[in-house]
């Protein structure tokens, strides 16, 4: 019995004449080219085939088998068909390259068939070797025909090239069309641009956050281009949105990217809570940046690092987060710059795999500190009963409040709501004040506030310089954190590129991970095992190597930047709160 979820098999037989004879429903679903394809295998003396064929973005495998025609009748073709999952992970330019190797073509021919460049296709060639387990091109071309993964239409076109029924039935095909089937090998190369891809949740809850990154990115190809490209070949971004909530969209979105064969992915955050992704990517091979701020999918790169030798974060990771609320809380009280009523501390965190940042660190640093942590309050995604939250919060009357969640509306009405009760306890957010939404939602509720982020714009010359940029092309103030590294992930990949000369993934990701980048964001040391940046001074007590787990004061209605040094000066921090001050 065949399984439920197995794919099926439609069939339909096409007479010599093109008729297509078979149930209505099979005969509409049959692509008209599948159908086309059949009187031309006939007219070839090849009793089967077999091809893959790409329909609407999927794929089909395809497989013509001769009848033979009673007395008078000529013969007739019975063709099947099923929607296929290519073997390996192999992507659409792979069985491409497949085709033209097994049909016998080098490097450099495959290369201008499909206009790029041929070192392109060796890497792509050496890719499929290691994919597939073979040693050599021949076996590569034994296997693809096994297999059944040539493809039709012959990728690039036809050109002289004999031997196998798979060209026959193209030429013969083209034939019937009046088409020429002998393509100019002496086709020059089109400079096509550097896609770089980036899924963004511009849908969502976390739209703001996108928008961030995409106007950030955009700034850095702007300039790069205005200066001329990279290797002589201008940028292009290829944005594919999801809504980070909805797995199944944000691996659509990655797919999508993969298929379309970008040279670089990149996201903020929409890897977080869909572990696929780091499989669709190592499976697409190009080099892979994100801003996840998650330590699980960093120890799965550092873990094997062979398969997802490409996947960078380029930031440090969440776990830092509650080690850095217990130091500040330190430096205040020990500079005197804040009197604590109490010693209990409460945590809210977002319900998501990367935001329990009341983790072991985070417990074992108040310990050691004499603080006690009186509660750990998880937040389901979509919480909207914010008022009975602050209750359970102050029904522990915490000297000091940390919130890790990122949703910047949603940490704003937590805000608004603590705000509201009068308490003076210390709030210290992660994150989420960095997007410009969160001030205008938060209002004046938001004075006073403590946040942090551990990947920020740092407040010098070159911060500076990117946000006058940003206001500049978009018309409105960058926010702290999002846009600036989105631009740093751009100028990251033009560095690499120009860097090495090369957009091949090794050469790319073997320079990322033995060089020092200096970018809005810090300084992006990728050579751990991770390929994660390091976290100053949690991680690395060199400013020169790392990224600042930056801390901010929200005063006069700006953020002010107290941490760490030489960054900030904690020693401009506030020690204000007005309960009969307007909750904005």
């Amino acid at each position: 019995m065949t399984p439920a979820h197995a794919p099926r098999t439609r069939e339909v037989v096409v007479d010599a004449d093109g008729t297509v004879r078979g149930a209505s429903r099979a005969r509409a679903a049959l692509p008209r080219e599948v159908s086309d394809y059949a009187p031309s295998f006939l007219s070839t003396p090849h009793g089967g085939l077999e091809f893959l064929y790409r329909d609407a973005g999927s794929w089909l495998r395809v497989r013509f088998r001769r009848q033979a025609g009673r007395e008078s009748h000529r013969d007739s073709a019975r063709v099947r068909w099923t929607r296929a999952v290519l073997p390996d992970g192999l992507t659409a330019r792979e069985v491409d390259v497949l085709t033209l190797v097994s049909l016998g073509l080098t490097n450099q021919q495959v290369a201008q068939r499909l206009s790029t460049s041929t070192r392109t296709v060796s890497t792509q060639v050496e890719r499929l070797l290691a994919k597939l387990g073979q040693s050599g091109r021949a076996g590569l071309a034994a296997l693809c025909v096994e297999k059944g993964l040539l493809r039709l239409p012959v990728p690039g076109g036809l050109g002289t090239e004999t031997g196998l029924a798979l060209l026959d039935v193209e030429r013969a095909h083209l034939q019937r069309a009046g088409t020429t089937p002998v393509r100019r090998s002496s086709r020059p190369v089109r400079r096509a641009p550097l896609q770089i891809g980036a899924v963004l949740p511009l849908t969502g809850p976390c739209w703001a956050d996108g928008l961030e990154a995409y106007r950030g990115a955009r700034l850095a190809v702007a300039q790069i281009n205005a200066r001329g490209g990279v290797l002589g070949r201008q940028l292009e971004h290829v944005v594919a949105p999801a809504d980070i909530f909805d797995a199944d969209g944000v691996t659509a979105a990655f797919c999508s990217l993969a298929d379309l064969e970008v040279d670089a992915i990149t996201t903020s955050y929409a890897n977080t809570d869909c572990p696929e992704v780091l499989d669709i990517v190592a499976n697409a091979g190009q080099p892979f940046l994100h801003n996840a701020t998650f330590e699980q999918q960093v120890e799965v790169v550092r873990e094997d690092p062979e398969r997802f030798g490409m996947v960078f974060q380029t930031c440090p990771s969440e776990i830092h987060y509650g080690g850095g609320f217990v130091r500040l809380l330190d430096q205040l009280v020990a500079r005197r710059l804040w009197q604590p009523r109490s010693r209990r501390l409460v945590a809210v965190e977002l319900d998501s795999m990367s935001t329990h940042t009341a983790n072991e660190t985070f417990l074992r640093a108040a310990e050691r500190s004499g603080w006690t942590v009186a509660d750990v309050l998880q937040v389901p995604v979509g919480e909207s009963d914010w008022q009975g939250l602050v209750e359970r919060v102050c029904a522990q009357d915490p000297a000091a409040v940390m919130t890790t969640h990122f949703v910047s509306l949603a940490t704003a009405r937590f805000q608004r709501a603590f705000r509201s009760t009068g308490s003076d306890a210390l709030v210290y957010a992660v994150y989420g004040p960095s997007i410009p939404q969160f001030a205008d939602e938060a209002g004046g509720a938001a004075e006073g506030l403590l946040w942090s982020t551990v990947t920020g714009t740092y407040d010098d010359e070159l911060g500076r310089a990117f946000r006058r940029d940003f206001e500049r092309l978009h018309g409105t103030p960058a926010g702290w954190s999002q846009a600036s590294a989105a631009y740093d992930q751009v100028k990251l990949l033009a560095a690499a590129w120009a860097a090495t000369g090369s957009v091949t993934t090794s050469e790319v990701a073997g320079y990322l991970r033995n060089s020092v980048y200096r970018g809005v964001n810090g300084v992006y040391y990728l050579g751990g095992q991770g390929q994660s940046t390091l976290a100053y001074p949690d991680v690395t007590p060199d400013p020169s190597l790392g990224q600042a787990h930056m801390v901010f004061q929200v005063q006069d209605g700006v953020s002010r930047l107290l941490g760490p040094a030489p960054y900030g000066r904690l020693e401009a921090f506030r020690a204000v709160h007005d309960p009969s001050s307007p909750a904005g």
